[in-house]
């Protein structure tokens, strides 16, 4: 698993999920699965990096489209000067069952993932259309995710990922693990109202490090998400010595589906 893709969970914390639209039998909808109270059209996300007497520095704007079911249309991330990082499409049947994902990071050539269905119109498994790679993912009664296992074409497992959720349907716990040997794991706290509000990242991989993450939420809209999150993070090396981070103030834009 890339580092980049590690350090998104400190980055945006979000619920992972796969799925949507109007077959529920074991997904809930993609906006809710991202944390989103009512019904979000389109989210535009500005962090910025912040520094005790130093402006305010651009790190990102993260963009994201939902259809009126909830279904998750497309999610593009730019860099501070509009730069394209990575872009996911997602595509759905005229019945709202997602069908097709297509990444891509960078300059990089994009991915297509088939989605695979089981005779329920649940979603068991995607495959890269380049690698072969084959990721399986199992999720709760309420339809929120739990795990995922990637193999090989050749059968052989390569990632795992199993996680253990609250009362909310929130991951309390969450366990990485790269051919069997555990690369990171986080343990996240919740606000009654579904905020995260602490994180704390073991770098396995990493001799140990880990990143410790608090979360403000001084500004909320009228339909209960976050317009101004504030995270502050500290990294603990093994040896104990801690290193600062600078504050990261994210702003939402939020519209919505009437």
């Amino acid at each position: 698993m890339k580092f980049s893709r590690i350090l998104l969970f400190t980055l945006f914390p979000l619920s992972l999920a796969l799925g949507g639209g109007k077959h529920l039998e074991i997904m809930a909808p993609m906006s809710l699965q991202h944390d989103f109270q009512g019904k979000p059209h389109q989210v535009i996300e500005r962090c910025h990096e912040e520094e005790s007497g130093k402006a305010p520095k651009l790190l990102s704007t993260k963009r994201s489209e939902f259809d009126q079911d909830g279904n998750v249309v497309r999610i593009e991330e730019v860099d501070e000067v509009e730069k394209t990082k990575e872009t996911e499409t997602y595509q759905y049947d005229a019945e709202g069952t997602w069908t097709v994902l297509v990444e891509q990071s960078g300059s990089d050539l994009p991915i297509t993932y088939r989605i695979f269905l089981d005779k329920a119109s649940r979603r068991i498994a995607h495959v890269d259309g380049r690698s072969k790679e084959t990721e399986f993912y199992t999720y709760s009664e309420q339809g929120f995710e739990m795990g995922t296992i990637k193999k090989t074409a050749a059968g052989q497992v390569v990632e795992q990922v199993t996680m253990k959720r609250n009362a909310l349907n929130k991951e309390e716990h969450v366990l990485f693990e790269e051919k069997g040997k555990k690369a990171f794991e986080l343990s996240i706290r919740w606000s009654d109202k579904g905020f995260q509000t602490h994180e704390e990242m073991i770098l396995h991989a990493e001799g140990g490090d880990r990143f410790v993450t608090t979360y403000e939420y001084p500004e909320v809209d009228a339909a209960g998400n976050w317009i101004v999150r504030i995270k502050k993070q500290v990294m603990v090396q093994a040896n104990g010595e801690r290193v600062s981070v600078p504050d990261e103030v994210c702003k939402r834009e939020i519209k919505y589906h009437p």
